[in-house]
């Protein structure tokens, strides 16, 4: 085999190797980021929720349902709540606990804000 020979085989070897990657590129599939919705919350875990949330409406009365109605404002109650906000309700009225046996005020505590302005 002279070395001309050899010279045309590589270059007809490459060439046939580019073609192979070329084509190999054109068929690597388009990917996107699809969005995943945050996860749910479990009818257990919300229903524990809300069941504690009763639990300390019954205890402590009228004062922690200022709390909950501001929470459930244009909603039906906190069944409707979304999970976030019916976690962040729990803490709340939990923190409000705190201040009813310490006699700090909803207000000064930051537990009432104003929604309208």
């Amino acid at each position: 085999m002279t070395m001309n020979t050899r010279f045309e085989e590589l270059a007809q070897r490459l060439a046939a190797r580019t073609q192979e990657l070329r084509g190999a590129a054109a068929l690597i599939p388009s990917l996107s980021i699809v969005p995943v919705e945050p996860a749910r919350m479990d009818y257990l875990h919300r229903e524990s929720h809300c069941r504690m949330i009763r639990h300390i409406r019954r205890r402590w009365g009228m004062s922690m349902q200022q709390i909950i109605d501001h929470a459930c404002f244009g909603l039906v109650g906190i069944e409707q709540l979304p999970d976030d906000d019916l976690i962040q309700l729990h803490k709340d009225l939990e923190r409000a606990q705190e201040c009813m046996l310490d006699g700090v005020s909803f207000e000064d505590a930051g537990l009432l804000r104003s929604r309208y302005g």
